[in-house]
């Protein structure tokens, strides 16, 4: 319930990343074009770059906001998980500080897993034709880390990651 009410009170954030980046995308020829013609000079790429997206009312760095506004609550989540204070508490049985990597046979731990390929899939779906091919295989950090974190924080990252799957799908439709 609490990564949902962040991530709803971070909606206007994610708004306007999303928004950032429809601009980002609308002036990649431009861009493209400065680098041509500037590419020898870093300084002055630098600064006509910056100069056109502030024009377009951006910034290179619109996108992260959601996430360093993220990092605090989660770090905190993180330490209440890790330090016993989600303990007496159960998914599917499973206590919710206990990690899939030291029991191998949590059935919680491993639908949690699951979960999140099935998110990773679907994110990479959703990525634009030319990708990086470390940007697909980045989508899947979150299955293999999950392993190694309590189910409380495995909860957290389906449900964090299942809202920005949605969230993405709305704004890039």
């Amino acid at each position: 319930m609490a990564s949902l009410v962040l991530r709803a009170g971070l909606l206007p954030l994610s708004v306007r990343a999303y928004r950032a980046e429809r601009v980002r995308a609308s002036l990649a020829p431009a861009l493209a074009g400065l680098r041509k013609r500037h590419g020898h000079e870093p300084a002055v790429l630098a600064e006509k770059s910056a100069a056109l997206m502030r024009e377009a009312g951006s910034g290179p760095f619109a996108g992260l906001l959601p996430m360093l506004a993220q990092a605090p609550f989660a770090w905190v989540l993180y330490r209440e998980f890790t330090n016993g204070g989600m303990r007496g508490y159960d998914l599917l049985g499973a206590d919710l500080t206990q990690r899939l990597s030291a029991q191998p046979a949590l059935l919680a731990g491993w639908l949690i897993v699951c979960a999140l390929a099935g998110i990773a899939v679907w994110n990479v779906r959703q990525l634009p034709e030319g990708s990086p091919r470390y940007v697909r295989v980045l989508s899947f950090g979150t299955v293999l880390f999950a392993a190694f974190v309590p189910v409380a924080a495995g909860i957290y990252l389906v449900t964090t990651g299942l809202w920005t799957a949605v969230e993405r799908w709305y704004f890039r439709r």
